[in-house]
């Protein structure tokens, strides 16, 4: 009778529902539009889709919803306490502070978890029903939807209560709770820019696809492809029950007058302090970072100096509601929160810290993998890949890594910016150590090819490194089908279903790619022909119908080519000279110092250029039979001279390729010097 009269007060919870149960309303039926309407009345031309999440229909807009509306149901419901009047007549109202929380709590409560779960049942009801929908799923799944929801929904209302504990201004609550979710992807991304450019080895492309799982803002993004798991609810649900009895002990001691205040709690002043300017700091630092010219590198010193400044100020500012903030105290205050920011950007990259000079003891690694981490699409959604079979304990393979490693450590290559990198460091190593302690260290570097050269050919002529590198184990599995493609013309492919010819075309090729040099491996060649191989799919998502693999198949693999000569298939992908009426060349110069840019076939530079007068054509077959032999690949450079060319074909496609001016044959070169 007392928790019915005093914690479930009748009044309050009539009057918050009068005044605020329209959020309620709107909820349920947004969470209506876009799962059972949608599901009921989604058409794909007859074609089902297999999910095993309900996230994957339209699952944005699920967590958009879920992120807002107990936002603003947590502002709306304690709305009574950022403001002077109302603050006054609720607490004076013959109840405890803790029976006013508790009612309005179980008022948000029902405004949150009925839409969900009269949407659950619902979406139920039209699974049953409908005999034909264009997503099939289990039961199981809606059930886990309205878990799913119910939990991100009530650690946001709880999040924004909690909040609203120690904030006094209803507009500075709702941003607050939004900086927070978004304050741990600040860190993580631009820190992390911080200890790349740092951080001699810091494994910064290995971080971003874990960012996104951190914060509910960006879970929006990929909770199509990336399933929710129990780990992640299990977090959330604890995070929002630890935030009920914090609210209770904040609400206890935050004072009435407090109302209209920025801050609430003199404790969390230097909190929120220090928070914006910290986050202003690396925002500038980045900034600059980006903007700067190349070798700048003090535009990044300058760029969290500026960023520390403002934010410093607008905290102040934001706490004081006034720009009038300025009184013997704030430059002192400022150098502390300067000092402190320092720290914790120098401790990390410091170079007393050992982070980048340690390399491990060869008794001490376990194994070793190159390379980040791998994802596969599976059942509509993308999975780590199990990088177990990525790991080799080879001692040749392991002496030869820990070799090219401490070449590396000493030779005391500069840091490179990571906005713009030499072009000249154009080999990436990325380095992931399976230690005995258990633990894995990760290093990634980007290093000249020409300085390392010999490190780098006696680990790449390894089996183990090529095994990874041109996932060979594919080639272990069973295949339905192998598709192979021409590379300079799209319309010459063969296909190749039967087993036995399947079979010997796998293990041939797999011999050409472990018996490549290291030359060989780094050809600036374009490959003949391009094999796709089909296996079967193990995905009921018929949008992803089969697994598909793709091959080189590089001029050197003498293996493979003599087989398809064998077989009669190697001149269904040749283009003859006979099928060439002509030739034509356009000289492209290069020339972009500190701005490098890839230069490859470009067929609307040839074509926007048939006009110029640096424009040459011949008709010449022996020309245009070594031109067929010889095709370069796109590369990165500041300054080069190429030569863009058209081959007119007398029936279907024209061919665009590339050839540096070193390529060119004395018999281009001298029709070329003509012109």
């Amino acid at each position: 009778m007392i928790f019915n009269r005093l914690f479930c007060n009748r009044g309050i919870l009539f009057q918050n529902f009068r005044q605020h149960g329209w959020l309620g309303i709107l909820f349920l039926l947004t969470l209506l539009f876009s799962l059972p309407l949608y599901i009921a009345t989604e058409r794909r031309g007859g074609i089902t889709q297999h999910i095993t999440s309900l996230f994957e229909a339209n699952g944005e807009t699920h967590i958009l919803f879920a992120i807002t509306f107990p936002v603003a149901m947590g502002i709306f419901l304690f709305r009574y306490m950022q403001s002077g009047a109302p603050s006054d007549l609720f607490h004076g109202l013959p109840l405890k502070r803790k029976h006013l929380l508790t009612v309005n709590l179980l008022s948000g409560f029902g405004m949150i978890l009925i839409p969900i779960w009269l949407t659950t049942a619902i979406t139920g009801w039209v699974w049953a029903a409908q005999d034909r929908m264009a997503f099939i799923f289990d039961g199981s799944e809606i059930w886990m939807w309205g878990l799913s929801m119910s939990i991100y929904s009530l650690f946001m209302f709880m999040l924004t209560v909690a909040v609203g504990m120690c904030i006094g201004q209803s507009v500075l609550q709702g941003l607050t709770v939004y900086a927070i979710l978004l304050l741990p992807v600040v860190f993580w991304f631009i820190f992390t820019l911080h200890l790349q450019h740092y951080l001699f080895g810091y494994p910064y492309g290995d971080m971003s696809s874990y960012a996104e799982k951190i914060s509910l803002v960006l879970r929006m993004a990929s909770i199509s492809r990336f399933p929710v798991v129990d780990g992640e609810l299990i977090i959330y649900a604890a995070l929002a029950v630890l935030f009920i009895p914090l609210a209770y002990v904040l609400y206890a001691k935050r004072k009435v007058e407090s109302a209209t205040q920025a801050i609430t709690f003199t404790l969390v002043k230097p909190i929120f302090r220090f928070g914006l300017m910290f986050t202003l700091v690396l925002i500038g630092g980045a900034y600059f970072t980006v903007i700067a010219p190349p070798g700048s590198a003090g535009w990044t010193i300058f760029g969290y100096i500026l960023g520390g400044i403002v934010g410093y100020i607008v905290a102040e500012m934001i706490i004081r509601k006034t720009w009038l903030i300025w009184n013997v105290r704030l430059l002192p205050k400022l150098a502390l929160y300067g000092l402190l920011s320092a720290l914790i950007l120098y401790v990390p990259v410091a170079d007393w810290n050992g982070y980048a000079a340690r390399v491990p003891e060869v008794n001490d690694v376990k194994s070793i993998k190159l390379g980040g981490d791998r994802y596969t699409y599976v059942n509509g959604v993308n999975q780590r890949m199990d990088d177990h079979p990525f790991y080799s304990d080879n001692p040749e393979f392991v002496g030869a890594v820990l070799a090219l490693h401490q070449k590396i450590i000493d030779s005391d290559l500069p840091l490179l910016d990571p906005v713009n990198p030499d072009d000249d460091y154009d080999e990436s190593v990325y380095i992931s150590y399976k230690l005995n302690n258990g633990k894995v260290m990760k290093r990634k570097y980007q290093i000249p090819e020409t300085e390392f050269r010999q490190e780098l050919m006696a680990l790449k002529q390894l089996e183990d490194y090529k095994k990874v590198a041109y996932d060979t184990y594919k080639l272990d599995e069973d295949i339905l089908s192998i598709g192979i493609r021409s590379t300079i013309s799209s319309y010459r492919k063969i296909y190749i279903g039967s087993p036995d010819q399947v079979r010997e075309f796998k293990e041939l090729l797999k011999q050409d790619i472990l018996d490549q040099t290291y030359e060989e491996q780094r050809s600036p060649w374009q490959s003949f022909a391009y094999a796709e191989l089909n296996q079967e799919s193990h995905s009921k998502d018929p949008y992803q119908p089969r697994e598909m693999w793709n091959y080189e198949i590089k001029p050197s693999y003498d293996r493979v080519i003599g087989w398809l000569k064998e077989n009669k298939l190697y001149d269904q992908l040749l283009v003859t000279a006979d099928e060439i009426a002509s030739a034509q060349f356009v000289k492209q110069e290069i020339d972009s110092p500190g701005n490098p840019q890839w230069v490859f076939a470009q067929p609307e530079y040839i074509d926007g250029s048939l006009g110029s007068s640096k424009q040459v054509a011949t008709k010449n077959k022996k020309m245009i039979s070594d031109l067929l032999e010889r095709q370069r690949s796109g590369e990165r450079t500041e300054k080069a001279t190429v030569y863009q060319i058209k081959l007119n074909a007398i029936r279907g496609e024209n061919i665009y390729m590339m050839l540096k001016e070193e390529d060119l044959t004395e018999e281009m070169k001298a029709i070329l010097s003509e012109k």
